[in-house]
């Protein structure tokens, strides 16, 4: 059984991967929202008022659909393994709690 000092590596490890991750994602969706400023004039209005008007389907162009259908595709590989790895350090926890 690994020691407390040795556990809290990992978890800090971890916690770096998740940071990582995250600064990642942030860079692909720079890329992303960059080209979609290009097609999408609504990006002005900002991001969260055009995924509503994307998803209520009036008047988007097809580039502008894959681009939105892009960014979401990377918002959900982020999030299924930063839950992955938050999935593991919460097991890591547990496992310090019982030495």
């Amino acid at each position: 059984m690994p020691a407390k000092e040795e556990i809290e590596s990992q978890i800090m490890d971890f916690w770096d991967e998740i940071f990582d991750l995250e600064d990642k994602s942030k860079e692909e969706l720079n890329i992303k929202y960059a080209e979609w400023w290009k097609v999408e004039p609504l990006l002005d209005e900002g991001v969260d008022e055009l995924v509503i008007h994307i998803e209520s389907m009036k008047g988007i162009s097809d580039e502008s659909m894959l681009i939105y259908k892009e960014v979401k595709e990377i918002k959900i590989r982020y999030k299924q393994e930063i839950d992955g790895i938050h999935a593991k350090i919460d097991a890591l926890n547990k496992e310090k709690e019982t030495i």
